[in-house]
């Protein structure tokens, strides 16, 4: 009576002596290179169903998402911490408006509204 051989054969390597199979080593050496075709998923070609793109798509989109996190972060430390200039100088009936004051805090402002909408669009991209 024939011995029966596995599913996915192999008669090469290391861990094969006389058609006997031993080890853990045997095992993993059928199952991820005599085997990778067995699955349906698979094209037959050794392409995967996702594609080629998917792990470079998931790499950029998590390193965008990183940068523009770090990038909102500080954009929202410095709009907020940043103490803002006072606008009105004077007394009570003469009051000075210092422009320069006034471009500082609006820009202290956008400063905060950059650094939401970059942490936003960081969580956007982690969704992803």
């Amino acid at each position: 009576m024939p011995a029966r051989e596995p599913d996915c054969s192999c008669g090469r390597g290391p861990s094969v002596a006389q058609g006997k199979w031993y080890g853990v080593r045997s095992y993993l050496h059928l199952f991820y290179e005599d085997c990778t075709g067995a699955s349906p998923d698979w094209d037959g070609d050794g392409s995967s169903p996702h594609g080629a793109w998917a792990p470079l798509i998931w790499k950029v989109s998590l390193s965008t998402g990183t940068l523009f996190l770090l990038m909102g972060a500080a954009a929202l430390a410095a709009g907020s911490l940043v103490p803002p200039k006072l606008e009105g100088i004077g007394e009570e009936e003469f009051v000075v408006l210092d422009v320069q004051a006034v471009r500082y805090n609006h820009a202290l402002g956008t400063c905060r509204l950059v650094g939401m909408a970059l942490c936003a669009a960081a969580g956007m991209l982690g969704a992803v």
